[in-house]
């Protein structure tokens, strides 16, 4: 009802041309951080967490400046909408740079001939399957690039980069292109009718409310004073030993348990991350203590299987296998559990006249037509694309299916989950190699499968999330979703071109030591080099994770109440990521839980400016800590590594 009242009374379009173009503006400045900090300190990585947080401080630098205009001159201040439409522009971007996509995608490029020496055999084993239009031979301009103190902007430095450039911007645009026809069709089912709760966009809704209210909050200031205290004086301890530091990341379980089969447990860290912990209390409660079980699970799992025996498989307990099977499983659970809707929506597309069911596109982003079109054409050149560069037809398919599955699944956690961070490394070319083997696959597939790596590695930020919580953000503002699809390829454009742009300035300026793109090329020697077939055990594996994610979903439509989501199996499977946040999860869902059993909803929803607090608190001085370290080089605390 609130939420209907904000619409009426804020008819203004939200997506304008100043906004677009002051997110345009912005890219560079918040893609070229990204890029320094990562080529240069590797740490503190923004686009590793759900809520970027580069983002949220550009964000919070300029309320204060839209404030003063508001009150000054309010013909020039911004309204919700536009602060919004800067936010989605900047996280998509950001997304882009990100530790899994431009970040890896730049280095390989050039990688394949700059690291090949005689031992290694690439040159024989795959340089002829290497698209030249993707790639970069020209010594002369890679010299400077991993040698540094130079710059990109001479010719002879830039030439070996434009026709990589140029194929790669189309290629990736298209991509998200799709996710963004995918996400119109997922809209209404995700937002309107199963009401998903998009925890992540919690905070930007709050903090671009014109009446300020979250700021006026002594909650908040709460919140933000705990969480930016802890980071100051842990920050000034970095500076200053003398000063006592307060302990929220040294303990750590498993140096306890050091006898069989216990020592299997592994690395078991007991972090308390300020971010965290507010992010979680935006989460369900079911959602967040599906995490921490389930985190618990999968130590179980090796535990158990230690002391069975089961540990001399190798790679048990195969737990990406599991996770790849649940999150193809998940998505396809997603499409079943809203297949009336959709197959009134394929009904309407193809009958071209009114469906039954009174289908009503008009309030949609794109009409339904049109962006079954749009999806169309948009796979038929990554088809082609694709073969161009010598994948096999077959590959081809199964490939993108994969992918674009992964992709909703991804979707589908944070739009009802919104963990604190998300990564997998179940990737198309996982699955592919692990069901067929890499002897039947074809040696141009599998280098295209290669250079596809770069932009699927390990999910982090992957772009379709943030384009769907984009169209939330419209629903609940108001916003013409229609003009931000406008603004998403604006800044998915300008985003990626930009990265080019950040990484080689930077690259050439410091030298680019390469590990992301050498990698993947390891990888690609080894599937050539070593051929194999089907892994039989690492199918099976992915098998037990889509029943057991299947066998969860239907307990959960059985009996309300139950409280194991299977998107907390998936994301507590990445053991090193869930491994930094379970704990400040696991505080997060019993604060929540006592404070709704105590106090109920009135309680919960006065406690919840003081976790938005924590989340900006710990961004706010964290991230300064942040840029002061890349302007003065000097060591500096990292709130999150």
């Amino acid at each position: 009802m609130a939420n209907a009242t904000q619409k009426n009374q804020n008819p203004h379009p939200g997506v304008t041309v100043r906004a677009i173009i002051l997110g345009l503006l912005l890219i560079p400045v918040n893609t070229y951080f990204i890029m320094a900090n990562h080529l240069k300190f590797w740490s503190t990585l923004p686009t590793t967490m759900s809520l970027i947080y580069n983002v949220i401080i550009t964000l919070m630098v300029l309320i204060p400046f839209n404030l003063l205009l508001n009150r000054f001159l309010p013909r020039f201040a911004l309204r919700q909408g536009e602060l919004l439409t800067v936010f989605v522009m900047l996280s998509l971007s950001s997304a882009i740079a990100g530790h899994d996509m431009m970040q890896t995608v730049i280095p390989t490029i050039s990688d394949a001939f700059w690291f090949a020496t005689p031992e290694n055999e690439w040159k024989q084993l795959f340089w002829r399957y290497l698209p030249p239009w993707l790639t970069s031979n020209d010594m002369a301009s890679l010299q400077a690039f991993y040698d540094g103190e130079s710059t990109i902007y001479r010719m002879v430095h830039l030439r070996g980069w434009l026709r990589p450039i140029l194929w790669w911007t189309i290629f990736l645009t298209v991509l998200i292109w799709v996710m963004i026809c995918l996400d119109v069709f997922l809209r209404k089912q995700w937002i309107e009718h199963e009401r998903l709760t998009y925890p992540i966009v919690q905070l930007p809704l709050e903090m671009t409310r014109l009446d300020g209210r979250l700021f006026r909050s002594p909650m908040m200031w709460l919140g933000f004073s705990i969480a930016g205290g802890i980071n100051l004086i842990n920050g000034l301890h970095v500076l200053f030993p003398e000063i006592p530091e307060i302990p929220v990341r040294h303990a750590e379980l498993g140096q306890y348990f050091t006898q069989k089969p216990w020592s299997s447990m592994g690395w078991t860290p007991v972090y308390v991350r300020s971010f965290a912990v507010g992010l979680a209390y935006l989460m369900p409660l079911e959602m967040s203590f599906s995490i921490w079980f389930f985190y618990w699970f999968w130590k179980a799992q090796r535990i158990l299987g230690s002391a069975l025996g089961l540990d001399v498989m190798p790679g048990f307990p195969y737990d990406w296998q599991q996770v790849m099977g649940g999150y193809l499983v998940l998505a396809c659970l997603a499409i079943w559990g809203g297949r009336r809707y959709f197959l009134r929506i394929l009904k309407y597309i193809f009958r071209w006249r009114k469906a039954p069911g009174n289908i009503d596109d008009s309030r949609e982003p794109i009409r339904y037509r049109w962006a079954a079109i749009g999806l169309v054409c948009g796979l038929f050149f990554l088809f082609a694309f694709s073969r161009q560069g010598g994948m096999e037809f077959w590959t081809i398919g199964l490939y993108f299916l994969i992918y674009y599955l992964l992709a909703m699944s991804l979707t589908r956690i944070r739009a009802e989950v919104g963990p604190p961070t998300i990564r997998t490394y179940a990737t198309p070319h996982d699955i592919l190699t692990d069901v067929f083997g890499t002897r039947l696959i074809s040696h141009g597939s599998l280098t295209m499968m290669r250079l596809y790596l770069t932009f699927n590695r390990g999910s982090r930020a992957h772009p379709m999330p943030h384009t769907l919580e984009g169209f939330k953000l419209a629903e609940e503002t108001g916003m013409r979703s229609g003009r931000l699809i406008v603004a998403m390829m604006f800044a998915a454009v300008i985003g990626i071109l930009a990265s080019f742009w950040a990484y080689l300035v930077v690259g050439y300026n410091i030298g680019v030591v390469s590990d992301l793109g050498t990698g993947g090329y390891n990888l690609l020697q080894s599937w050539i080099y070593h051929p194999v077939d089907t892994d039989v055990p690492a199918v099976i594996f992915i098998g037990i994770g889509a029943l057991f994610t299947g066998f969860f979903w239907w307990l959960r439509t059985l009996f309300p109440f139950w409280p194991f989501h299977p998107a907390g199996y998936m994301v507590a499977g990445e053991k090193s990521t869930i491994g930094r946040l379970w704990f400040s999860i696991l505080i997060s869902w019993s604060i929540k839980t006592i404070l709704l059993k105590v106090g109920g909803i009135r309680l919960y929803r006065k406690a919840y400016p003081l976790f938005l607090g924590l989340i900006l608190g710990e961004f706010m001085v964290g991230g300064v800590w942040v840029l002061i370290r890349l302007v003065t080089g000097m060591p500096m605390y990292s709130f999150y590594r």
